[in-house]
């Protein structure tokens, strides 16, 4: 079509396919032209990959579930997704419930509590298989019998673990309420004042130094 030739309106209504009278030889011949030159111009045109289509779909996709409106979150289930600040906090929240409820010993034992700076985890055992309840007495608790009671294990073996400041401790196993019963396997054995004997533990920051 030349540039100094105007493309007529019943040219358009040609190519529209929307003439209702007759359309000169020049426009008809100049806009059989343009439609030649649109569909050469189209056929060279190649379409877009399946690789272009899924990044653009998965970006538009990302968009929209990044301006969900709030509601969404409150009244409609979310994928649980981890981030990595979730870590910590996860096991801070865990060694809390840990603390409250599941830090406790044998069954009818006072919860234990974390060892300190100044504390050590020291385990006790006394090999009584005859024995149906052993508790543990000694300096630091105030020799009170009915603060921590030992859980039997296998072979009659009754044992308890709890924190112990540093520092040297007298100590005795009281067997069924009734007998007092010093540590056989200790090392150091002091007079109790009452014609018996108290088992010794020194415990160090490191653990127990001797006993």
């Amino acid at each position: 079509m030349n540039d100094d030739r105007r493309f007529t309106a019943e040219a358009h209504t040609y190519l529209d396919g929307a003439q209702t009278g007759p359309v000169s030889e020049a426009d008809r011949s100049d806009a059989d032209r343009l439609r030649s030159a649109v569909e050469a111009y189209s056929a060279r045109i190649a379409a877009p990959g399946r690789s272009l289509t899924d990044a653009v779909m998965e970006r538009v996709e990302r968009r929209g579930k990044s301006k969900q409106p709030v509601w969404r979150w409150v009244f409609e289930p979310q994928p649980i997704r981890l981030r990595p600040i979730w870590a910590p906090m996860m096991a801070a929240l865990l060694l809390v419930l840990w603390l409250a409820v599941g830090n406790r010993g044998p069954e009818g034992t006072p919860p234990l509590v974390m060892a300190g700076a100044d504390t050590v985890f020291v385990q006790f055992r006394l090999v009584a298989p005859e024995a149906s309840a052993v508790s543990l007495v000694g300096s630091f608790s105030d020799w009170q019998s009915d603060q921590y009671t030992m859980g039997r294990e296998d072979g009659g073996v009754w044992s308890l673990t709890l924190p112990l400041a540093i520092g040297e401790h007298q100590y005795q196993f009281v067997v069924d309420g009734q007998r007092w019963v010093p540590d056989p396997t200790a090392h150091a054995q002091v007079d109790d004042g009452f014609g018996g004997t108290n088992s010794v533990i020194v415990v160090g920051p490191r653990g127990v130094v001797r006993s």
